[in-house]
């Protein structure tokens, strides 16, 4: 059974609000607070009104990772619980038909940075600290650290961030390409709520629909990638409408 109160859900019209919710641990996960983190996720999916879901954390962090106080060295193995957990996690925020942000500030360190990882896009503080301690702590990543931080920062670049248990703060990690962009601390929270506001005006059918060409051909060769785009069905619902209103408003500035 999961528990809700280590993870909050808000709806403020189109977008989704998840924030981790253990600041007296830095928000760091047990396998309770994933359940239900994974259990929001999920009921954002199933919220047709939902366009945006933007992930936070409470108190001084976005999250310091696994919580190591309360994770034995089986839960780190392959095939273990906790683990398959994160998997499932990570699909299910990885096939979302939503547009998926992390607002990340304070600390994010190793399992709180896959995490990340599997979103859409991230936006930081310039004081938000970032760092993968695998090696540190002798722990094979297992939620897709080798994967998707190599495709975020390049091959070299994540292999230094990993090997020498580096951490980075928000200005080096917007320069790396960790995150889409570092804003000072105090606005980040309206910056992220303008940008979510700024996709949610725009055609969610389309966005859906080019989010998946993105991701799918990103996978492949460029050829096959031209190749889905290309053969993509362009008859959106939301089309005709869109185009009638901008032909109205320009017929109306010309008149």
């Amino acid at each position: 059974m999961s528990d809700q109160k280590t993870v909050l859900y808000k709806k403020e019209g189109s977008v989704a609000r998840i924030l981790f919710n253990r600041p007296d641990s830095l928000n760091a996960y047990n396998e309770i607070m994933m359940q239900s983190f994974k259990s929001c996720l999920q009921k954002a999916k199933e919220d047709s009104e939902v366009k945006v879901i933007i992930l936070s954390g409470v108190g001084r962090a976005f999250s310091a990772g696994v919580d190591l106080k309360t994770t034995t060295t089986a839960d780190f193995q392959k095939g273990a619980s906790f683990m398959e957990l994160g998997h499932e996690v990570g699909a299910l925020i990885g096939n979302m038909p939503k547009v998926t942000i992390a607002q990340v500030h304070g600390y994010c360190f190793t399992g709180a940075l896959e995490i990340m990882l599997f979103f859409d896009m991230a936006y930081c503080s310039d004081t938000t600290q970032f760092g993968d301690t695998h090696a540190k702590w002798g722990i094979i990543p297992r939620w897709g650290m080798t994967q998707r931080l190599a495709r975020r920062v390049g091959l070299a670049k994540a292999k230094e961030l990993t090997f020498r248990a580096m951490r980075v703060k928000g200005p080096e990690a917007e320069r790396i390409g960790l995150v889409n962009r570092a804003f000072p601390d105090a606005s980040l929270h309206e910056e992220v709520q303008k940008i979510a506001e700024e996709i949610s005006a725009n055609s969610h059918e389309a966005i859906v629909a080019i989010k998946k060409l993105y991701d799918d051909g990103y996978h492949t060769t460029l050829s096959e990638g031209l190749r889905l785009e290309l053969e993509t069905d362009t008859q959106l619902g939301d089309t005709t409408d869109n185009i009638s209103q901008f032909e109205s408003k320009k017929f109306s500035s010309n008149s």
